[in-house]
């Protein structure tokens, strides 16, 4: 599949049927219930606000990929930041440079409205991931710990 097959372009509520399809394949990989009617309605405020990005495969007019970035403001530091949520690529489509051209849109996105600082959530047992957040300068600041109960 050559790269120019894949566009990325911010999502519109029309995407909402393809990008719960992805959601679900997110939840299932951190062992995570979808819970779809709450999930919808966040969805709706965020194409309110913006900030929600596809990469679409246009050879088979497919949504194979997405990202959320909501930017706002700290309440510790009171800069203004940049977070990815929700970002994920379809496994078929996985290394084939998507989440690069989505994380790309990420940091646009977080520039152009003025964030002095992009972060993620990152889990360490997602090396690909890790690895291209860190291919992308993104540094670990600290570490979350947590015990179920």
């Amino acid at each position: 599949m050559p790269d120019t097959a894949i566009v990325v372009r911010e999502s519109t509520i029309a995407d909402l049927d393809a990008l719960e399809g992805l959601m679900k394949v997110l939840t299932e990989t951190f062992h995570q219930a979808f819970l779809k009617d709450q999930w919808r309605l966040n969805m709706e405020y965020k194409y309110e606000v913006g900030g929600v990005f596809v990469a679409v495969d246009t050879t088979e007019n497919k949504i194979v990929g997405m990202l959320l970035v909501d930017v706002g403001r700290d309440t510790r530091t009171n800069m203004k930041v940049g977070k990815v949520i929700n970002f994920i690529v379809d496994p078929n489509y996985q290394g084939k440079g998507i989440g690069s051209k989505l994380l790309e849109q990420a940091i646009e996105y977080s520039m152009e409205r003025k964030a002095t600082v992009i972060r993620v959530n990152a889990r360490r047992q997602l090396e690909n991931t890790v690895q291209l957040f860190r291919k992308f300068g993104f540094d670990e600041v600290y570490m979350v710990m947590e015990r179920e109960l």
